[in-house]
């Protein structure tokens, strides 16, 4: 068993970093930054998504875990207090996975078609001026947007951006994505269909736009800003992040203390 320890820059993440890593030695269990089995996570969410970020490239064969000293922590099971047990549990119960789709977001640029990934949400925003889409859903043309952007978030992402938004709140098992809009014009002349939509993790969502300019495409912490492209394609990614969870945690019961 290989392992890789993530923090953020935080003093209690830091210290709680430090002490793990001194039990881990004591245990006789590799460190290994570059090729882990395992990913521990000391932070809030956003550590973990830049973690899931970090080791993009083998997705395939690694493992997260999450320590809580963050402010929300869909993602963090334990605590800075459990540290012993947490090296017990991984030692003898990780085989018990979760595992959370991802976004899979292609750019069409006139140099070729830019691949990307998100955990959370994709988002198009732009802040210089209305921006127009027009919408297409698994081949069908569905409506021409008009405002600041859109938000499409995985399920586990429904909990992030997306909520904020009004977003439905979707159960991370379920196979599929949602799509909300930010900002629509709605009026006599204008018109979208104002609600989220929740759509199959097989269909995708085509973005085309006379213009982009100005806009801003993000997933998740990362952002860019492309003036040349004319589509962009959003669906469910075959990909996936596998945790390692503990059995007491409960989806509901983490909703319910991070927002009633």
């Amino acid at each position: 068993m290989k392992i890789a320890i993530y923090n953020n820059e935080a003093d209690v993440s830091l210290a709680v970093a430090k002490q793990l890593k001194q039990k881990l030695l004591q245990e006789q269990v590799i460190l290994d930054e570059n090729n882990p089995d395992i990913v521990v996570t000391i932070g809030g969410d956003g550590t973990v998504l830049k973690a899931v970020h970090h080791y993009q490239s083998i997705l395939d064969k690694v493992k997260f875990i999450g320590i809580h000293t963050g402010h929300l922590g869909y993602y963090t099971d334990w605590l800075p207090d459990e540290l012993d047990e947490l090296i017990t549990f991984l030692r003898t119960n990780n085989s018990g996975l979760m595992t959370y789709p991802l976004l899979a977001v292609s750019v069409y640029a006139p140099e070729g078609v830019k691949q990307f990934m998100a955990f959370n949400e994709m988002t198009i925003l732009n802040a210089y001026r209305t921006q127009h889409l027009n919408v297409t859903i698994d081949g069908l043309f569905f409506e021409s947007f008009r405002g600041t952007g859109v938000c499409i978030s995985t399920p586990t992402g429904s909990t992030a951006y997306n909520k904020s938004l009004g977003g439905a709140i979707i159960f991370p098992s379920l196979s599929a994505f949602q799509m909300t809009e930010i900002g629509s014009l709605n009026n006599n002349v204008y018109r979208t269909i104002g609600s989220s939509l929740v759509i199959p993790s097989n269909h995708v969502i085509t973005l085309e736009s006379e213009s982009f300019e100005g806009a801003t495409v993000t997933r998740d912490h990362l952002y860019d800003t492309f003036d040349d492209i004319h589509k962009i394609e959003v669906t469910l990614s075959k990909q996936s992040v596998s945790f390692i969870k503990r059995h007491d945690v409960s989806f509901w019961a983490r909703v319910k203390d991070n927002f009633l």
